[in-house]
């Protein structure tokens, strides 16, 4: 039965799409190099590095109690091994390293989402994992997650977690107001009319208006298609199609039942209510699952997202992905380390501390991760996504669309405006990069 478990786990994270697919248009990246020095970076070797003095390890991890965990097992674990860590956003890890490694103060670990990771390979910002550690990858990790890290025959690093945003819901406030748990959001809106009060910051739902990962579903739910239909043309990026701009449309109705600036909706604030229970909805991912364990003294749960005039929304799914800066003065301690952070052990860590889904091609090696029904939940809603786009042009997409959605909802342009502005400025960002 624990073999089926795992089966059905591994075959819904690929077939959902939860886990990203290689874009088909790599870039096969030249042998890293210091660019401070113009010295080849060295490769891996079978050097004992358990002996010999202290190495020091730097992480750049964006979750701290994960970081502060991992630091004690590895050191409890390696007696040559000091490893120290700075909080880096994972999504701002890739421009940072690149100023950072040159200067000589950069990690030997960071994180980065797998549609940055073509820009970092095109950088030469990143070490190949070698056969061994390679190897280990591909026999342990689900195979579409791993070619996001992947250009020509060499892996640059790790997908140590896949994620995909879902609704998490207050079930206990849900029956104290009489409600069922929404299926559709013309639900959440009759909802909404009974339970709101602005006066009293009451709100059926809440969700980070201005980030453009997280909203990307009320386009989809109205046929818009992220740089055509295979995801990989860059001049189909489509924000003024009738689609997209449809769903700014239905995006912006739904400000009449959360009259709240974006700014004051961010990740942090939109969790806090949610733990405090004064919030029957929430649009989160799984990164929330481990602090709202910690807070929350209500019934609660996670599924997938409301269907929108009868269609149900694709949402963005990503993968994390952990590499070795190109940067290092010490690449068998870092693939050392690394290779702790992706076994069982660390991968434990990162799913009990951290709360994410490890995409595993065996997810029973992690106690209580197939069993666990918030997991199966985010897992529901990965059935509606797909991953983000990973060619380079998608680094390009996001200031434009964040724009486009907060203009939208602190009512600065019609839907129709933002949506021609997100194409100017989509235009005007690949120039700068050409």
């Amino acid at each position: 039965m624990k073999k089926v478990t795992s089966l059905l786990f591994a075959a819904t994270l690929a077939a959902a799409g939860l886990v990203g697919c290689s874009s088909g248009n790599e870039t096969k990246s030249e042998t890293p190099t210091d660019s401070s020095s113009n010295t080849e970076v060295k490769p891996e070797t079978t050097t004992d590095s358990t002996s010999g003095d202290k190495v020091e390890i730097k992480l750049w991890l964006d979750y701290d109690n994960y970081a502060e965990a991992l630091e004690e097992a590895i050191e409890a674990k390696y007696s040559n091994i000091d490893i120290v860590w700075e909080h880096v956003e994972s999504t701002q890890s890739r421009t940072k390293l690149e100023l950072d490694g040159p200067a000589g103060v950069g990690p030997d670990i960071f994180l980065q989402p797998h549609d940055t990771m073509a820009q970092s390979i095109q950088g030469n910002i990143l070490l190949p994992l070698g056969s061994s550690l390679s190897e280990n990858v591909k026999s342990r990790f689900i195979e579409s997650a791993v070619e996001t890290a992947k250009s020509g025959d060499q892996y640059y690093g790790v997908p140590i977690s896949t994620e995909s945003i879902a609704l998490f819901y207050n079930k206990t406030l849900l029956e104290e107001n009489g409600f069922d748990v929404a299926t559709t959001f013309e639900e959440v809106k009759a909802q909404g009319d009974v339970f709101n009060n602005a006066a009293e910051n009451k709100f059926i739902m809440r969700f980070e208006a201005g980030n453009a990962y997280t909203m990307q579903f009320f386009l989809t739910a109205n046929g818009y298609q992220l740089f055509g239909a295979d995801h990989t043309d860059p001049n189909a990026i489509n924000f003024d199609s009738e689609e997209a701009i449809a769903g700014l449309e239905y995006f912006k109705s739904m400000q009449e039942y959360l009259p709240v600036p974006y700014a004051d909706l961010t990740t942090d604030t939109v969790e806090v209510e949610f733990g405090k229970g004064t919030v029957p909805y929430v649009i989160v991912g799984p990164w929330a699952i481990s602090e709202i364990k910690n807070t929350a003294d209500f019934e609660w749960g996670i599924t997938t997202i409301p269907t929108i005039n009868g269609v149900q929304p694709l949402t963005f799914s990503g993968n994390i992905i952990a590499s070795i800066s190109a940067y290092t003065q010490h690449p068998d301690e870092a693939r050392q380390v690394l290779e702790y952070m992706i076994s069982d052990e660390g991968l434990e860590i990162l799913y009990k501390v951290r709360g994410a889904i490890p995409a595993l091609q065996d997810p029973t090696v992690i106690d209580g991760l197939s069993d666990d029904a918030y997991v199966m939940g985010v897992l529901e809603q990965a059935q509606f996504s797909e991953p983000m786009p990973s060619i380079p042009e998608m680094a390009s997409f996001w200031a434009p669309a964040e724009t486009m959605y907060r203009s939208v909802w602190e009512g600065l342009a019609t839907p129709q405006e933002a949506a021609t502005k997100a194409m100017s400025d989509y235009e005007q960002a690949l120039l700068l990069v050409q």
